[in-house]
């Protein structure tokens, strides 16, 4: 399996992960904040971890995986910090998460613009998504909601629209890198 393929496969299934963790919050919305801080923290450290494996795979555009390296050391460093402090970082993490949605959305908003450039037909569908997700992350800053279980909730659903954000977009453009059948080719100079 090429390197492309395995960043591609563990994107998708740290994307799955998140889907299910939001699922979880949605149906458990009181679960111990450190609980949750620790599954969340854990969650955040191997999304970050793919995100660098991602970002060093042999995408000719690095339009897949083009913000990669940024936000996958964001994300350990933030994982991290999440298990190590749980019980300072539970007051905070609707906020962290925030954050974190809100940069991956603004950033997917910048591909959604590059997949426009590069001639993907549904490009428009990476903005809507990006949209979304800087939405939510803007209400996991704001808290404009009423009780702990509310919040979590909408941490729940944030999970959800970035995971499936990232399953379409990896797979729409893995899917268009594919069809363009590219060669990797080295050039090298002729001396006479």
């Amino acid at each position: 399996m090429d390197y492309f393929k395995c960043a591609k496969w563990s994107y998708i299934a740290i994307s799955a992960a998140m889907i299910i963790a939001g699922i979880l919050f949605i149906a458990f919305p009181s679960t111990s904040a450190v609980a949750i801080c620790y599954a969340v923290g854990i969650l955040i450290t191997l999304f970050g971890a793919i995100k660098l494996i991602s970002y060093f795979s042999n995408d000719m555009f690095r339009l897949a995986f083009q913000f990669d390296l940024a936000l996958g050391i964001f994300s350990v460093v933030a994982g991290v910090l999440i298990i190590l402090h749980p019980g300072n970082i539970a007051v905070v993490m609707p906020v962290i998460i925030g954050v974190f949605v809100l940069v991956d959305g603004a950033l997917k908003i910048q591909t959604s613009h590059d997949a426009r450039l590069f001639g993907l037909v549904y490009w428009w569908g990476i903005l809507v998504f990006g949209i979304l997700s800087c939405i939510c992350g803007l209400l996991l800053i704001l808290n404009p909601f009423e009780g702990a279980s509310a919040l979590m909730i909408l941490l729940g659903i944030s999970l959800i629209a970035d995971g499936i954000q990232n399953i379409w977009i990896t797979a729409y453009t893995a899917k268009f890198i594919k069809k363009k059948d590219y060669i990797d080719a080295e050039f090298h100079d002729i001396d006479d």
